[in-house]
Order: structure tokens, then C-alpha cells, then sequence
């Protein structure tokens, strides 16, 4: 399970299916037999390929769910092949998307670059009464989610982004971590990326890469020097690797959520996991057995005020697998009643076992 400083690492087989890795969900998410409340699913962006997944993951969990999303032959192509409703809007029309949002009471919002989709997406969430939930891992989402945070309140709204990814694993090992630490100086966070991204996830990191690497300093979001490498071990066989400054969104939860003041986060990649070249003539995606044979894996750093140093670390399914089974639960629990309005991240909603053997390869 989790890799604590002086504990052996359990290394089991990788799921190959949905089916076995429920096997991994059901040992490790809490309350995964209550049944649905009556309540449905928005999955927006689902003519893209984490859109697909996720919608591909609901229908076996028997979720009540419906498709959307701007393409309409694309949609209407997923929705036939699902047989699941569809509705088809744009986010220029603020009316549109809150007629398009009636009867929905979860919205997961798959459509990137969510710099784009997810400022419109969370204020009709919160006009209507919609929860909303996300696949981002790009830091103006939890900006936006925090500037939201009272206008969610008082709607009765919450504002979950990264529900079922890297946000959520980080924070299960922050929390479990913490638990065992006092007096906190310091968090340096690193994820291993491991095989290829989708097209679309290409798009959106080659868009970023301009921008600033940012870290929390002193409680504030400052430049982080992009040279300033750093040494991890993942606990994966590799031993200490070199691993990158990147600017992840757990700078703005593990601060919030925990009160970190001082958050660093790093990347090391493998294979081909950061494409070059002509991007929009990638595949969707990585097939499923692309994804079974290349896991992540993430680690962290947790420097105490007396400088004593613990590490911790944890291997994961492929990433866009563990979104695809991790945000699915999340919406389920939504829709059960496990909900705290405003601007919330999945470790403390849900709890900090929430990414735990799930997860695991």
C-alpha cells in the first residue's frame, strides 16, 4: 500500500480490466455498495477520449448519466455507441448552459483546455444548483474554484476539481503523511508520468509550458526557478531520480486544505510521455493496453521545522485509467449525499483513504 520512509512497498499486478480493478476499488473506497440516490450525471467533454473512458466507466457502474458536449456528430456518435442520452450546447450562452444543466445533478467536466470550459462551466453549476467536478490538472481551475468559493457556499454548491486523479493521490499522501508530522515547513510533491498522453492532454501541456513555474512560498503563489531540479526516489526500482520544477495545481489544495505555506511540485517522465512534433495528428489516446503496461507514480517530500525529513511514496494505475475509476467514484458518492459546498478537494472530502489500493499497480 502506501510506501512510508522504512515500509516495504507492495508491488501487485496491474489491473487489465475494469472488472479486476474493481477488485482494487471495492478493497480500498469506503461505502462502494450504497446505491445510487435518485440523481444524474452530466459527463460535458465526452466526445474526448477521458471523456470516453469516464463514460465508458459510468455505464458499467450502472450511473445514471448523460452525455454533452459542442460537436454534435461527434456526441451523437459516442451517445449511439453508449446508448445514453445526449445534449448538445456550447459554453458562449449562459442561458443555454443552465437550460442544457436542468435535471442534472452532477456536472463532470471533461472538456480542456479547462482554462476555457471551466470558468463558464462553474458559474451555471452554481446558478443552478449543480455540483460541479473536473478532470483538470491545470492550476487556474483551483484559482477559479477558490475566487467561487462563497458564491458556492451560499448556492449550497460544491466546487470539486481534479476529483479523481493526481489532486486526489496528492493529497491521500499529504493527509496520511501529516497525520504522523508536526510542524510543517515544508511539501515538495513529484509525479512520475509514465507512456503517452492523448492528443488532447498534448494540446493543453504544450499551451502551458510558456507559462510561469510557480511554487507557494511564504503562503504566496512566487516564480519557482525552472532550473532547480530536484532528487526523488519513487520507490519503483529506479532508485533516486532527477525529476523537473512544474507548476501542478497542489499548490493551491495542499495549501488550502492543509495550510502548507511552503509547496514545491516536480514532474520526471519516461518513454514518451511528453510528445513533440505535429500534436494534432496524435491518436485520441493511449489503447488500454498501453496504459496496463505504463503506471505512475508519485512521491513525496515532508520537511519539518526541525528539519527532520520523511518520504513517502506510491504506485499508481495509468493516469487517465485512475481518473476514469477514481472520478466515477467521486460522483457517485456525490450523488449520495457525501457533499460540502464551496470550493472542496476529494482527500478531505472523501477521506485520505479515498486513493489507496485502488490505485496501486
Amino acid at each position: 500500500m502506501w510506501s512510508m520512509l522504512g515500509h516495504k512497498r507492495d508491488h501487485a499486478m496491474l489491473p487489465k480490466s475494469w472488472n479486476e480493478a474493481d477488485s482494487y476499488l471495492m478493497a480500498s473506497i469506503v461505502g462502494a455498495t450504497r446505491a445510487f440516490k435518485m440523481g444524474k450525471v452530466m459527463i460535458y467533454g465526452a466526445n474526448g477520449y477521458t471523456g470516453k473512458l469516464l463514460s465508458e466507466r459510468a455505464l458499467s457502474t450502472g450511473m445514471d448519466f448523460v452525455l454533452g458536449g459542442r460537436t454534435r456528430d461527434l456526441l451523437q456518435s459516442a451517445a449511439a455507441a453508449l446508448r445514453t442520452p445526449y445534449r448538445v450546447f456550447g459554453l458562449d450562452d449562459p442561458g443555454r448552459i443552465d437550460s442544457s444543466l436542468q435535471g442534472i445533478t452532477v456536472l463532470m467536466n471533461c472538456a480542456g483546455p479547462f482554462s476555457r470550459t471551466a470558468e463558464p462551466l462553474i458559474e451555471a453549476c452554481i446558478r443552478t444548483g449543480t455540483h460541479y467536478l473536473d478532470a483538470s490538472v491545470e492550476l487556474e481551475t483551483y484559482v477559479l474554484a477558490e475566487q467561487h468559493d462563497l458564491s458556492a457556499k451560499g448556492a449550497n454548491v460544491m466546487l470539486l476539481p481534479g476529483c479523481g486523479g493526481s489532486v486526489a493521490t496528492f493529497g491521500c499522501l499529504v493527509g496520511r503523511a501529516l497525520q504522523h508530522i508536526d510542524n510543517v515547513q515544508r511539501v515538495d510533491l513529484a509525479l512520475h508520468v509514465s507512456g503517452s498522453m492523448s492528443r488532447g492532454s498534448a494540446i493543453t501541456a504544450s499551451e502551458g509550458i510558456s507559462a510561469a513555474c510557480l511554487q507557494r512560498h511564504g503562503g504566496k503563489l512566487v516564480a519557482q526557478d525552472a532550473t532547480n531540479t530536484a532528487t526523488f526516489d519513487f520507490a519503483d526500482g529506479r532508485g533516486p531520480v532527477t525529476c523537473v520544477p512544474v507548476t501542478l495545481p497542489d499548490i493551491v489544495t495542499i495549501h488550502k486544505f492543509f495550510g502548507v505555506q511552503n509547496i514545491r511540485t516536480f514532474a520526471n517522465a519516461s518513454g514518451d510521455a511528453f510528445p513533440t512534433g505535429d500534436l494534432n495528428a496524435l491518436p485520441d489516446g493511449p489503447t488500454a493496453e498501453h496504459r496496463a503496461a505504463n503506471q505512475y507514480d508519485a512521491a513525496i517530500i515532508v520537511t519539518a521545522v526541525d528539519g527532520e525529513v520523511s518520504r513517502a511514496a506510491v504506485r499508481l494505475l495509468n493516469g487517465y485509467t485512475l481518473i476514469a475509476i477514481a472520478s466515477v467514484e467521486a460522483a457517485r458518492r456525490v450523488l449520495v449525499g457525501d457533499v460540502q459546498s464551496g470550493f472542496q478537494t476529494s482527500a478531505t472530502l472523501f477521506g485520505f483513504d479515498f486513493i489507496g489500493t485502488a490505485s496501486l499497480a
